[in-house]
């Protein structure tokens, strides 16, 4: 029984910004199921920079943008997770 998928095992051999990199890549993804694995491009608008293709690199450019916001609420034993919804919520909604 494999209780680990290798890909989100990360290496001690990886750089820091490898390790932040992948981090935010998760953060992005939880984002996504969180909003149902939004489809099409809507969010480019509001969330990106305009160049993105999907919804999800979307959100990708978005979180990689709140990176500082990200490390210091685990820096502060707080779930960056739980800060992104709430910011991403009040976003979409107004």
């Amino acid at each position: 029984m494999k209780l680990i998928k290798n890909g989100n095992v990360i290496s001690l051999g990886t750089s820091m910004e490898e390790r932040e990199h992948k981090y935010l890549k998760h953060i992005a993804s939880a984002l996504s199921h969180y909003l149902e694995d939004p489809q099409g491009s809507e969010l480019i608008c509001v969330l990106g920079s305009g160049y993105e293709q999907s919804n999800r690199q979307a959100l990708e450019t978005w979180v990689f943008y709140h990176r500082d916001e990200v490390f210091q609420k685990r820096l502060e034993g707080r779930s960056p997770l739980d800060y992104l919804i709430t910011k991403i919520e009040c976003l979409i909604q107004t």
